[in-house]
């Protein structure tokens, strides 16, 4: 059954740390027969991603967004973008994201700079930046699903190495009911992973393969800073928490980021192949 979720971002008042997660929230109430009586709230708890603190207050989930309002330990608020149904967990990742991801990005590059609105000249470019965010999160997500699902040394090597997904539970009678327990178990913890969240990849992709995500700190510099722009174009169609249009969004930082996330993607093939038994 999939998710009902939110995209939220928060500091975190303990640590400071930059949360950046999808939250399952309570569905809306869509048998109501006006869009203002589909609002429902809940208890809900918020936990930090950088210390592990956990916050408990309310969340009120409307048609248009979400509203954290944390009560403990601190109270302060937080704002999700509209609700909506996450992944479905019958998704089959592809066998070769690598050769999709490949064309994805030489389409998307042959489109920069093309046709805009007038009111919106960087308006192109911007669904061209936000695809290639969006390519190289399927590259990043189907790659390690299958290489979890796959590989029993990859799948081992994750749960040694990771103290989130190693101390995952499996009861003696959930195994001997179905072998894959474990699999499943891990997988579906990795669906739940935001894969633009590139420190949060950078660690699993070093737990499970012992790479590094970027082949160079040049990639790097210019990857985490876009990924924070990723969030204004998808969620406002480019413009920042105060309204204003952001006007990066130029052919030549447009190729940029395609240039880094191809890069990224060769990159994680190439040390990938080098562990490949012959």
């Amino acid at each position: 059954m999939q998710d009902f979720v939110t995209h939220i971002q928060w500091h975190c008042p303990a640590c400071a740390h930059l949360n950046d997660q999808e939250i399952s929230v309570p569905e809306l109430n869509f048998a109501a027969e006006k869009s203002s009586d589909m609002t429902v709230n809940d208890a809900a708890a918020l936990e930090c991603e950088g210390c592990d603190t956990v916050y408990g207050g309310q969340v009120w989930v409307y048609p248009s967004g979400v509203e954290f309002e944390i009560e403990e330990p601190y109270e302060f608020s937080v704002q999700g973008d509209m609700p909506m149904y996450g992944p479905d967990d019958d998704y089959e990742p592809p066998t070769d994201p690598h050769s999709i991801a490949r064309e994805s990005f030489h389409q998307l590059a042959k489109m920069v700079g093309t046709a805009a609105p007038e009111t919106d000249p960087q308006f192109t470019n911007r669904l061209v930046f936000s695809g290639a965010v969006s390519s190289l999160e399927a590259y990043l997500g189907d790659t390690l699903i299958n290489a979890v699902r796959n590989e029993a040394d990859v799948r081992d090597e994750l749960l040694k190495n990771n103290a989130k997904l190693g101390s995952l539970s499996i009861s003696a009678a959930e195994l001997a009911s179905t072998p894959n327990a474990l699999n499943q178990r891990v997988v579906s913890e990795l669906r739940n992973i935001l894969f633009h969240n590139l420190e949060v990849v950078n660690v699993l992709y070093r737990d499970a393969f012992g790479i590094r995500l970027f082949p160079s700190n040049s990639e790097r510099d210019i990857l985490f800073p876009a990924m924070l722009k990723r969030h204004d174009c998808v969620h406002r169609n480019g413009c920042d928490r105060d309204g204003n249009k952001i006007t990066e969004f130029t052919d030549v930082y447009v190729h940029q980021v395609i240039a880094a996330i191809a890069a990224v993607v060769d990159h994680i093939e190439e040390e990938r192949d080098k562990r490949l038994p012959f």
